[in-house]
């Protein structure tokens, strides 16, 4: 009697945990279940993923495809701030964006703002690449009306605060407007800090634009709400420009991508002749102006060189 009653307890417990077995499995395929369904989930980021799942195609082609595959999205952020840092203007920071500029040129309705350029950019040549110049638009805030030039040598402290509230305005208008496809600008770096980038992160989220920001190569110690921070060095070989990237979101740091920026673009360096006789042609075509200063052949670039119709379609800025 007393086997039989303990083969019964051995029974009873045998299929208790042959029970708990079975709700244990059954709870861990569920767990596994919830687990893998949380880690597809698209607002989700994992470590060794450089783009969240859903956001592979969502960034701007930059037209170098080495670069595309360290960027998220595939490409700049078409809303987001990007910052160049320069060794000195000119290495090639306008080069490498221009694939990205003559296709929103083309493909978008909107303005490409130039807030405060060093330079006036030279419209037969950004025509030559591609570039529609008629959805160019140039923004010099508290322009020196003597000079015509926007250098701050010789004016007031109170006149460079002007100067620079009407950038920083300028600047964060056209990036949140919804008018820009893309902005790019030029400030001054002394007065530039993590206030400013974090304001003009969110300007360009608000407003779907592609912000460029050209600073100092100096301003790689600084801290910045940029997403992007992408800095330029002069390469050894022609027609190429070396860049390291500082910061970006889902990533560690990149050093040293090499692109051929001049075979991408198609701007390899011209001999002195030709540029002479593209100079030439461009003044023959200036509409004539009765501001003999304008005129003078010493000061060739005084006038500017975009004149945009009376009658654009484009959309204004708010």
């Amino acid at each position: 009697m007393d086997l039989h009653k303990q083969t019964q307890h051995q029974q009873t417990q045998h299929k208790q945990t042959q029970c708990k077995q079975s709700q244990c499995k059954q709870t861990q395929h569920k767990q596994t279940a919830e687990l893998t369904q949380l880690l597809d989930h698209p607002d989700l980021w994992r470590a060794k993923h450089l783009s969240s799942p859903g956001e592979e195609s969502q960034g701007l082609a930059t037209g170098y495809a080495e670069l595309d595959t360290h960027l998220p999205g595939n490409g700049w952020p078409n809303a987001g701030l990007v910052e160049f840092l320069l060794s000195s203007a000119g290495i090639g920071e306008l080069r490498l964006l221009v694939p990205t500029l003559k296709a929103l040129s083309q493909y978008e309705n909107r303005w490409i703002a130039w807030v405060n350029p060093p330079f006036i950019p030279y419209a037969p040549a950004l025509a030559s690449i591609g570039i529609d110049v008629s959805k160019i638009l140039l923004i010099h805030p508290t322009r020196n009306s003597k000079s015509g030039i926007s250098g701050i040598s010789g004016i007031s402290k109170a006149q460079q605060d002007k100067r620079w509230q009407d950038t920083m305005w300028s600047l964060e208008r056209a990036a949140k407007s919804g008018s820009c496809s893309a902005v790019l600008a030029w400030v001054d770096e002394k007065r530039l800090g993590l206030r400013e980038t974090q304001r003009l992160q969110n300007a360009a989220k608000q407003g779907q634009t592609l912000t460029c920001l050209m600073r100092p190569d100096t301003a790689a110690q600084q801290a910045s709400m940029a997403e992007l921070r992408i800095q330029l060095h002069c390469a050894n070989q022609p027609g190429t420009v070396s860049l390291d990237i500082l910061k970006r979101r889902g990533g560690w740091p990149v050093s040293d991508l090499l692109l051929p920026i001049a075979e991408t673009t198609g701007t390899q360096h011209r001999n002195v002749r030709e540029i002479h006789e593209q100079l030439t042609l461009w003044r023959a075509e200036m509409p004539e102006q009765s501001d003999p200063e304008v005129n003078s052949t010493k000061q060739p670039l005084s006038k500017p060189i975009l004149e945009l119709p009376q009658d654009s379609q484009h959309p204004t800025l708010h």
